[in-house]
């Protein structure tokens, strides 16, 4: 039980510089951009994404793998930085144990039920 309770603390506390550090980009992108293209969502999943394959190798590289370390900065900072780059981190494993099919069904079906969903939220509302 305590180290769920730590493994919480990890991910909680990475998860919040994670948001923090999402919203600094976004904020400070904002006051000079101002184009319709999501520059600072496109730059901040970018990142993330090239974080977490640093972060994985890393942990590979030095037979980490599940510790406080990746709670921290994979599931923590990455995660709350961009569920972006989990969904990328998880396709990436889903292709190298060679089930690209379940990889494009996910990443077909995550778009595309992400924006009627997002549709659907937003039409009970409005």
């Amino acid at each position: 039980m305590m180290n769920l309770l730590k493994s919480i603390l990890f991910v909680g506390l990475g998860g919040a510089f994670g948001s923090v550090a999402r919203f600094l980009i976004s904020y400070g992108i904002g006051k000079y951009y101002s184009q319709p293209f999501p520059l600072a969502t496109f730059l901040t999943n970018s990142i993330g994404c090239f974080l977490i394959g640093i972060l994985y190798a890393y942990s590979i590289k030095n037979n980490i793998g599940n510790t406080y370390f990746n709670f921290l900065f994979i599931t923590g900072f990455c995660g709350g930085f961009t569920t972006f780059s989990s969904f990328s981190y998880e396709n990436f494993n889903l292709i190298q144990q060679q089930n690209v099919m379940t990889s494009l069904v996910y990443i077909l079906s995550s778009v595309v039920i992400g924006i009627i969903f997002t549709l659907i939220g937003f039409r009970l509302i409005k």
